[in-house]
C-alpha cells in the first residue's frame, strides 16, 4: 500500500501543527514533524505529480526524485537537540554521475547533485511553494548564469505564470542596482557579486489548512512547474520545452474554465437530496471519526504509540498518515480522554466500523 490513496480531501493541518513548532521538547517535535507532518506533505506532492502528468503529460519522476526533511533514524547513539522550524517535501533532480551535462563544477568533477529543489514546506506561519536555486555550493558561474539567461529570455511568461500561481521572486539589489530595477539588472548584478540564491516563493497558506486550500496549492504548484521543468532542460543540456508546457497549460486552464462554466450550484443541492439515508448515516458516521483532538493530547497518542498504526504496525516509512481515532466512539459514551484514544493509520481508520469493541491496542 502506498499513499497514493490518500487524496487532498482527507488531509489538513490544524492548529495542532502549528503549535508543534512551539514544542520545546526536540525529540518530541522532531518525532511529530517526521512521522505525522512529512506523510502529509509528501501526499499533497504526490498529488501534485499526479496534476503535473494530468495537464503536460510528463512524467516528473523521470528525472526528478522526492526528498524530505526531516529525516533521520529511528535509532540513534546521541540524543536529538536540534528544534526543527520547518517540515519539507520536494522533487529535485536524480543524483546522478550521467545525466546534468548542462552544468560543471568548479573542481572539475562531474556534477551529480543539482544546486535546485521544488518543495512544500510548512512551517509555524503556514505551508507555502518553494524553488530553491543555490541549495548545494560548486558549479561554476556560467552554470548558474545559465538559469538567470533563462530568466531573462521568458521574463513576461514567467512573471505571468507568477502571478498565476500566486508565487513571486526574491531578487538582491546593492550598490549599482537600485530595488526598483529591471529583471536583467537585477540578474546582472547577481551575477557580477556571485549571489545566485534565486528563490522563488509562494503565499503563504495560514493555519488551519484546509483540503481546498491543499487543491489551491497544487494548482499553484502545477502551473509554476514549466519554470522547474526549464531548470531540469537546461541541466541536462537540452534545449528547453518552456513554451510548449506553457502552451499545454493554456489547454488545460481552458478546459477547466468550460467545465466550470457548465456547473451550478444547484447541482450540489440535488446530489444531496438524492443520497440515501444509509449514505447518510454513513457520512455522519466519517464525520465523527474526524471529531477535533486536543493537540496537546495529539501529540501524547502518537508517541504512546511509538508513531505507528496500532492496528497494522505500519509507520511513516510506510507512506501512510496517522490519524487519531476514538476506541469508543462519542455516540456510544466514548469520552475525549487519553485512554480512549488510539493511532490508526489511513487504511484502517477507513476499514474500521462504529462499534463498541474497537480497543486494537490489546489486540496487538
Amino acid at each position: 500500500m502506498t499513499n497514493q490513496m490518500i487524496k487532498l480531501d482527507d488531509i489538513s493541518f490544524d492548529q495542532s501543527y502549528q503549535n508543534l513548532f512551539q514544542v520545546d521538547d526536540a525529540r518530541l517535535r522532531a518525532d511529530a514533524l517526521q512521522h505525522s507532518t512529512v506523510p502529509r506533505l509528501r501526499a499533497v506532492l504526490n498529488e501534485c505529480i499526479a496534476f503535473i502528468k494530468d495537464t503536460y503529460d510528463i512524467d516528473a519522476l523521470e528525472d526528478s526524485r522526492i526528498s524530505w526533511y526531516p529525516q533521520f533514524r529511528l535509532k540513534r547513539k546521541n540524543e536529538l537537540t536540534h528544534l526543527y522550524d520547518s517540515a519539507y517535501a520536494s522533487l529535485g533532480g536524480k543524483q546522478s554521475k550521467e545525466k546534468w551535462h548542462g552544468f560543471k563544477r568548479k573542481d572539475g568533477k562531474v556534477v551529480q547533485i543539482l544546486p535546485f529543489r521544488y518543495g512544500l514546506m510548512l512551517q509555524e506561519n503556514g505551508l507555502f511553494i518553494q524553488l530553491e536555486n543555490y541549495w548545494t555550493k560548486g558549479l561554476t558561474d556560467e552554470s548558474h548564469r545559465k538559469l538567470f539567461d533563462f530568466h531573462i529570455e521568458c521574463e513576461s511568461l514567467i512573471h505571468s505564470l507568477c502571478y498565476r500561481a500566486n508565487i513571486k521572486p526574491l531578487y538582491y539589489h546593492g550598490d549599482g542596482c537600485e530595488p526598483i530595477s529591471t529583471l536583467k539588472e537585477h540578474y546582472d548584478w547577481m551575477a557580477e557579486n556571485s549571489y545566485y540564491d534565486n528563490f522563488f516563493v509562494s503565499e503563504h497558506v495560514k493555519y488551519p489548512i484546509l483540503s481546498d486550500d491543499l487543491h489551491r496549492i497544487a494548482d499553484d504548484y502545477v502551473t509554476f512547474y514549466p519554470v522547474y521543468d526549464s531548470y531540469l532542460q537546461i541541466a541536462m543540456g537540452k534545449p528547453v520545452r518552456f513554451l510548449e508546457l506553457v502552451g499545454k497549460l493554456n489547454q488545460w486552464l481552458r478546459h477547466a474554465d468550460k467545465f466550470s462554466e457548465t456547473e451550478s450550484p444547484e447541482d450540489a443541492d440535488e446530489l444531496v437530496a438524492n443520497l440515501s439515508d444509509d449514505d447518510l448515516a454513513k457520512a455522519k458516521e466519517a464525520a465523527e471519526q474526524k471529531v477535533k483532538v486536543m493537540p496537546s493530547i495529539r501529540w501524547q497518542i502518537f508517541q504512546r504509540d511509538n508513531w505507528r498504526c496500532v492496528a497494522c504496525g505500519r509507520g511513516s516509512q510506510d507512506d501512510i498518515i496517522l490519524h487519531i481515532d476514538h476506541i469508543i466512539p462519542r455516540s456510544k459514551g466514548g469520552k475525549d480522554t487519553l485512554d480512549n484514544y488510539q493511532t490508526l493509520c489511513h487504511l484502517c481508520n477507513l476499514g474500521k466500523s462504529n462499534k463498541d469493541a474497537t480497543n486494537l491496542r490489546n489486540r496487538r
